[in-house]
């Protein structure tokens, strides 16, 4: 299989696997049902935003909320919670998710390069290193929309990787989701640091009464690390406040948080 949107790994098994498999975007409706899957129960950044939402005041604003695995905590501060991103099946099962949880959230469809909602935030939260989706021009256009959008004393939260973390190279995680049916998923993920971006394969694979299917899903995004944010933010008129480090679901912290002001 060829296809320049996989990892040379991904490409390599799936030409035993499935030499004929579909390459699919991870954003598509059904990439967004498996990535839904694949962040459930994920509470990485959780901890962080709301220790800082709960010390700001007014409407809250999620850039790029996906399923809704932050949005439904931040919904439950009790705030007006607006939730936006640029996908119709993943805002659909954030509503799902909200509405189980009984927290109150009002989705948005809307591209977070170029935003425009009525009203100001007391914080706005852009996580999951999401703003790494953006070249450079659309950040600027969004961390533009982010300032304009800021309450005079509110708090834009932004995640980003640590400066140093890139160090090139690949790297191969299993990810079970469900024992009956047997269900996993391989995420395959290459840093090319020359061409300044990092490639993520997903193999979802599902065996049913002896059946085996399998789906593919890519996505390219940009290298970007605190450095280069801190600069971008700088000239966007946005101001860090602070930054701290990010507890992921492995224990890990090579993601920051980083907390700007006006």
């Amino acid at each position: 299989m060829t296809d320049s949107r996989l990892t040379s790994s991904m490409a390599r098994l799936l030409a035993v696997l499935e030499p004929h498999a579909v390459v699919t975007d991870l954003y598509s409706e059904r990439g967004s049902e498996v990535y839904d899957a694949m962040t459930r129960g994920d509470d990485s950044e959780v901890r962080e935003i709301l220790r800082i939402g709960r010390r700001t005041e007014g409407r809250i604003l999620e850039l790029a909320c996906g399923s809704g695995r932050l949005t439904v905590a931040l919904g439950r501060l009790g705030r007006e919670t607006v939730a936006l991103d640029s996908s119709p099946r993943m805002l659909e099962l954030l509503e799902g998710r909200a509405q189980r949880a009984g927290a109150k959230v009002l989705p948005v469809l809307g591209d977070m390069s170029a935003f425009d909602v009525d009203g100001s935030f007391g914080l706005i939260v852009l996580a999951a290193t999401s703003i790494t989706l953006l070249p450079p021009p659309r950040r600027r256009t969004m961390l533009e929309a982010v300032r304009a959008h800021l309450a005079p004393d509110g708090v834009f939260l932004v995640s980003v990787h640590s400066t140093g973390a890139y160090t090139g190279g690949a790297e191969t995680r299993l990810v079970p989701l469900n024992a009956d049916p047997v269900e996993v998923v391989i995420l395959d993920e290459q840093v090319d640091s020359t061409a300044g971006h990092r490639d993520v394969s997903v193999l979802h694979l599902r065996r049913q009464a002896g059946v085996r299917t399998t789906e593919v899903f890519a996505s390219r995004v940009n290298l970007l690390d605190e450095t280069q944010l801190r600069a971008e933010l700088s000239t966007a008129g946005l101001r860090v406040r602070d930054a701290f480090p990010v507890r992921l679901a492995d224990g890990s912290q090579s993601l920051s948080m980083l907390e700007c002001v006006r």
